[in-house]
């Protein structure tokens, strides 16, 4: 994964397990990193909050498109389109996943978990 040094500006990649794990700079040993993948600069939930399977299909009905066409399309190998309100979940051929799966998987794995919560923060500042 690849995390953004708020103080030094350094980029770097780190592979983590656990959803709560703090990650430090390698550069300047700082706490205070992002997800490169978010450049709004966004936390990792506190030990506890996630989020439900219903802000779940809030971040997939109204989430930055960029953000969840790069998600998906990294970590699922799937194509995410947007109509309006109307999202849908696809794999290469053409064919629908169920919504559903994608977030038991989601909050399975503490990489996934992170990300789509950094997405769903992204949301609620409005950006």
């Amino acid at each position: 994964m690849k995390f953004l040094c708020k103080k030094c500006d350094s980029k770097f990649d780190e592979e983590y397990n656990d959803l709560f794990e703090h990650i430090k700079c390698p550069n300047c040993n700082h706490k205070d990193i992002v997800l490169n993948f978010i450049v709004q600069g966004v936390h990792p939930p506190e030990v506890g909050l996630g989020i439900s399977y219903w802000e779940f299909e809030d971040v997939l009905e109204e989430g930055k498109i960029n953000y969840l066409k790069q998600f998906f399309d990294e970590e699922f190998n799937l194509q995410y389109s947007r109509t309006g309100d109307d999202f849908s979940l696809s794999r290469k051929s053409g064919h629908k996943v169920d919504i559903k799966e994608i977030y038991e998987i989601t909050q399975k794995d503490g990489k996934l978990q992170r990300i789509i919560y950094n997405i769903y923060y992204v949301l609620l500042q409005g950006n």
